[in-house]
């Protein structure tokens, strides 16, 4: 008798927690990984535009408040220091070609990791070159906005 209790009760536990995660899966509601991939393709491609035209307007939207900048010299700027060598035109890009990205998204955040091609000049100085970069998404009221950035240069 008890052998048979046991056995029912195991049996029991058993199928509560089979079921639980499915339950689970059907309560919470999946993001299409592609959608938002797609998403924050467009908004990397404006970021990149908005630096080559030296679009202040859309750099402002693009930079979330506390937006910071790591650069290849290693240096550490905010968005204040970036809107201000934009607008001096210390900061000019010519081009800007982005390469291997990958996007992982992990709720409202997104980490892109890639490889970017840069014809830049860098607060007054030639930087100009391949770089590995992260840059760090959020969505924040509704819109995707940069909130960390950092380039390393590829040694050739």
């Amino acid at each position: 008798m008890r052998r048979i209790l046991c056995t029912v009760i195991l049996v029991c536990a058993a199928v509560a927690l089979a079921a639980e995660p499915k339950e689970a899966k059907k309560s919470a509601p999946v993001a299409k990984p592609t959608a938002t991939a797609d998403v924050l393709k467009d908004r990397f491609r404006e970021y990149t535009e908005a630096l080559t035209t030296r679009d202040l307007a859309a750099l402002d939207k693009i930079w979330a408040e506390g937006y910071t900048f790591t650069n290849g010299r290693g240096e550490f700027l905010t968005k204040k220091d970036r809107m201000e060598n934009i607008k001096s035109g210390a900061t000019q890009f010519d081009s800007i070609s982005r390469e291997d990205e990958e996007i992982h998204v992990f709720g409202n955040t997104a980490v892109v990791t890639g490889r970017v091609v840069l014809k830049v000049v860098y607060s007054g100085k030639e930087s100009s070159g391949s770089y590995r970069f992260i840059n760090v998404w959020v969505k924040m009221q509704g819109r995707w906005q940069l909130v960390a950035n950092q380039i390393t240069l590829i040694e050739q």
